[in-house]
């Protein structure tokens, strides 16, 4: 029986999975979701204005008000005032960019990277861009991988990329993910965290049902003595 404080910090809505059921499942599962939304224009966030309404709207019921932006320089298009609105925000590095001014979506399942070292290079600079300039309180889905590779999972997860990122993640006191659906970081990169100092989240990124389903991130957390001081709490 864990004792843990339990919140899915990483659920999205969408037009069937609407705040009305979200607070439903949350409730008959006994624990808090976070609602992100990631900014711009084809979500509806692009001033101050739209992120404060956006916070009212989620603050009206039982849930934080997260937000999941996806490029860097993200916040320029805010003021701190209205950033600090929100809950918490919570950045992953699934979207990398490149030399051209597009984007590597390493999410897609149809993505095929020829070159790992090259990707592994460019990758890690992105994620410690993020952890080093980004204002944010949650990393989320450290150590994915796209998927055509993901089988490389501790070959390409060297104990120097490790340590940057646990390094980078401690120096500005954010908060690493264990994310659910796909299981990932391993209790090896939690348990040498842990021992850094570093606070968690657990998240699902899910736009359904599977919201709060955290058994991952619960059996990871028992294997690595997570304790309620090693968790992130909203302030």
């Amino acid at each position: 029986m864990h004792t843990l404080p339990v919140v899915d910090y990483h659920v999205h809505l969408t037009d069937t999975f609407t705040i009305d059921r979200a607070v439903v499942l949350a409730t008959s599962r006994k624990l808090k979701f976070g609602i992100v939304s990631h900014p711009g224009a084809n979500y509806g966030i692009e001033t101050d204005a739209d992120l404060r309404a956006y916070v009212d709207r989620l603050h009206q019921f039982p849930v934080y008000a997260g937000l999941q932006p996806v490029h860097l320089g993200w916040a320029d298009a805010f003021s701190d005032e209205a950033i600090q609105q929100l809950d918490y925000v919570l950045m992953d590095a699934d979207t990398v960019p490149l030399d051209d001014g597009s984007y590597l979506a390493i999410w897609r399942h149809d993505l095929f990277i020829e070159d790992m070292d090259a990707f592994m290079d460019r990758y890690m600079n992105y994620i410690l861009q993020i952890l080093t300039g980004e204002p944010i309180q949650i990393f989320g889905r450290p150590t994915f991988l796209p998927i055509n590779f993901a089988r490389h999972h501790d070959e390409l997860w060297t104990q120097d990329r490790v340590t940057q990122i646990i390094d980078a993640a401690r120096e500005r006191n954010i908060a690493l993910e264990i994310q659910e659906n796909i299981r990932i970081p391993t209790p090896e990169f939690v348990t040498l965290a842990k021992k850094a100092g570093i606070k968690f989240t657990f998240g699902t990124n899910a736009r359904n049902h599977n919201a709060g389903n955290l058994k991952y991130c619960l059996e990871t957390a028992q294997a690595c003595g997570l304790t309620e001081d090693d968790m992130f709490l909203v302030n």
